[in-house]
């Protein structure tokens, strides 16, 4: 059995893509560890990825997986950028010059945006696609929606 300090930092934080503390609070975050958000629970953390995504889909034009990570985990920030996207494409199925677009309502759009935010987050805490709950980021999904 995992004990929660056994457990990687964003699971401990309900921050499962491991956002980093800004200015402002998120809603539902209850705080940070010094680096990173630390959310009420998952759902809270997923709603947060999925509202910095969509930002990037419509402010900045980034809707590739590449790209996608390539702005969310850069290497100027001592990130392995290309072994991050190469394990998520290995993780969700998808390619790396897939589009991704957050504020839609396709079904199949919608699957390659879960697959993706699964995907980073198995990265994010090095672990396996059966530690992160799809509910919880359908749940965090549909939260970020709303306002």
């Amino acid at each position: 059995m995992t004990t929660k300090n056994q457990m990687p930092r964003g699971l401990r934080n309900h921050n499962p893509l491991n956002i980093r503390k800004g200015d402002l609070l998120w809603l539902g975050q209850t705080g940070n560890d010094g680096t990173f958000c630390i959310f009420l629970n998952n759902v809270f953390g997923y709603r947060a990825a999925f509202r910095i995504l969509r930002t990037y889909n419509v402010k900045y034009h980034i809707y590739s997986v590449r790209q996608i990570i390539s702005r969310w985990a850069p290497e100027r920030d001592g990130n392995n950028t290309r072994g991050y996207i190469q394990r998520v494409c290995e993780l969700s199925g998808l390619r790396e010059t897939d589009i991704v677009v957050t504020n839609t309502y396709d079904v199949d759009m919608l699957e390659r945006v879960k697959a993706l935010v699964q995907a980073m987050a198995c990265v994010e805490n090095g672990c396996g696609v059966e530690m992160i709950d799809r509910k919880e980021i359908d749940e965090g999904f549909k939260a970020s929606l709303r306002r």
